[in-house]
């Protein structure tokens, strides 16, 4: 076959491709890994995983003191409620509902109750309690005084409610 100026060979035979040369291995070229990286991560990771369990640690206790406040506020709330409750219940006998006791209350059956509720609140809350249930006219006022079980914080509930 013969070949014209400009015009392609289509069946010619392919040119080798000039190979780059071959590199010799010498210890300059060979990349050694660093010996003992992996154990460092490691320890540095178990540092790590150890502060964030000791952040955690310190959430929860706040978190279960916090909890406990808030249980104890909704028992104080209850008993304030219970008192309230009775007096709006027995408007005649209003002044036997507040402690200390008035001198105006003429139902026993209604003093007694009141003496027990203020014992229950003294033993159902932590710390030293205080029980105050103040008559203004027709407004009783309930405060509810208690100290928190690490025997640093004290509360006070105060619950105001007109009997008519």
């Amino acid at each position: 076959m013969q070949r014209h100026p400009g015009q392609l060979q289509l069946n010619a035979p392919a040119q080798p491709r000039p190979r780059a040369p071959h590199r010799a291995h010498t210890p300059a070229a060979r990349v050694r890994p660093a010996r003992g990286l992996g154990l460092l991560d490691a320890l540095i990771g178990l540092v790590l995983l150890a502060v964030g369990m000791l952040a955690l640690a310190g959430f929860q206790t706040r978190l279960v003191g916090q909890t406990t406040d808030a249980q104890t506020r909704a028992v104080a709330m209850q008993f304030a409620n219970e008192l309230l409750s009775t007096a709006l219940v027995d408007p005649a006998n209003l002044a036997c509902y507040s402690v200390p006791a008035s001198a105006g209350c003429a139902s026993v059956v209604a003093r007694n109750s009141t003496a027990q509720w203020a014992e229950r609140v003294a033993g159902g809350l932590p710390g030293p309690v205080s029980v105050q249930a103040l008559l203004a006219g027709t407004q009783l006022t309930v405060l509810i005084d208690w100290t928190a079980k690490n025997g640093q914080d004290t509360s006070r509930l105060q619950v105001v409610t007109d009997v008519q």
